[in-house]
């Protein structure tokens, strides 16, 4: 019963997106304006030579959110874990404080990296 209902919900997650990014063409414009492409310079006027929509001095922010990110799936699979096997707990109780202190001494270093590649 489990597989068949996670089946059906990828299937069912699948065709939505495809109907929603089809509908998205249909009833869009087909025509684009140069404004709508321009990249935002925090309410300033864009350099005209600046030809990248991604401003990189955002880029150690980007690290540190997908570090985030692995660090919550990391947490979620250990509690998952310390439900099946409940002697585990003090080993991800280390596990997660080592995490916890990286991620404070990375953000707290956060203003020494490099903001431009």
């Amino acid at each position: 019963m489990g597989m068949e209902a996670f089946l059906v919900f990828v299937v069912a997650a699948f065709l939505l997106s495809l109907l929603f990014v089809l509908l998205g063409m249909l009833l869009s414009h087909g025509r684009r304006k140069r404004t709508k492409v321009l990249t935002f310079e925090c309410g300033q006027k864009p350099f005209e030579w600046r030809t990248l929509q991604f401003p990189v001095q955002y880029f150690p922010y980007l690290l540190i959110y997908v570090v985030y990110a692995v660090v919550a799936v990391l947490v979620l699979v250990s509690l998952f874990y310390v439900f099946e096997v409940p002697d585990a707990l003090m080993r991800v109780t280390v596990f997660l404080a080592i995490l916890a202190f990286s991620s404070i001494f990375a953000s707290m270093n956060l203003k020494r990296l490099i903001q431009r590649i």
